[in-house]
């Protein structure tokens, strides 16, 4: 009985050390927590990089100076009409910065035509101004919202330009036609409306300086020496496809 009282005894001594090393094992495992989040990525910025080529079209408006130095008198015969074109560029991207170089040329139907003469018949004698066409060489730079870029732009600017005189009591006409050679300064913005197109809004202020208009004698009619001085605003809208 003795004996058996001994193996009973073991027996509980070695199931409460069991569960007390179970209840040991227990107290020593780390509480579980949940792996971390992973953040989400940001967005990568839209690039502006690479080739593009695009059509606009929208509206100018010149100031056209004619002065007769022989006289002291001048006139203002300012040119407006619509435009249209095509533009080629490329841009290159830092960051957020973009930058890079672009030509474009354009059909422009812009004209305005004035009475010179006396009353009572003031349309015996006319004046006229007209740009029949321009072209731009620029450079941009500007700054990327994701969808949007603010930029500015300047360079060079060239220009078909003809200016009439019209003498309607002998019916006869002096015409100047040349191409102008100045200089273009801008502003706009471009967004990004699908991945590889974008719609473009921008202003381009282009100046022509002045030029010498010789004389000219058209049949019996002289035509008198004059200055012509030009410059010009457009507004814009185009639409331009990336590569």
């Amino acid at each position: 009985m003795i004996a058996r009282f001994g193996v009973t005894l073991a027996a509980v001594v070695i199931g409460s050390a069991m569960g007390a090393g179970h209840v040991a094992a227990a107290d020593l495992r780390l509480p579980f927590s949940p792996p971390p989040q992973a953040q989400a990525a940001s967005a990568a910025l839209l690039s502006w990089a690479g080739p593009y080529f695009g059509v606009q079209a929208g509206y100018l408006s010149g100031r056209s100076e004619v002065s007769f130095p022989t006289t002291g008198e001048f006139h203002f015969v300012d040119p407006k009409g619509a435009t249209v074109g095509a533009t080629a560029g490329f841009s290159a991207q830092w960051g957020r910065i973009v930058a890079g170089i672009e030509g474009d040329v354009n059909f422009v139907d812009a004209r305005a035509t004035i009475d010179t003469g006396f009353a009572p018949t003031p349309a015996v004698t006319q004046l006229q101004s007209a740009v029949n066409w321009n072209s731009h060489l620029r450079g941009r730079i500007g700054y990327a919202f994701d969808r949007t870029l603010l930029f500015a732009s300047g360079g060079l600017a060239i220009a078909g330009v003809e200016s009439k005189a019209f003498d309607n009591a002998s019916g006869t006409v002096a015409n100047w036609s040349d191409t102008r050679i100045g200089w273009s300064i801008g502003a706009g913005a471009e967004f990004r409306f699908a991945r590889p197109a974008s719609l473009r809004l921008e202003y381009l202020y282009d100046n022509f300086g002045s030029k010498t208009l010789g004389a000219q004698t058209v049949g019996a009619t002289a035509f008198g020496e004059r200055g012509s001085r030009l410059d010009t605003h457009t507004v814009r809208a185009g639409v331009y496809w990336r590569f």
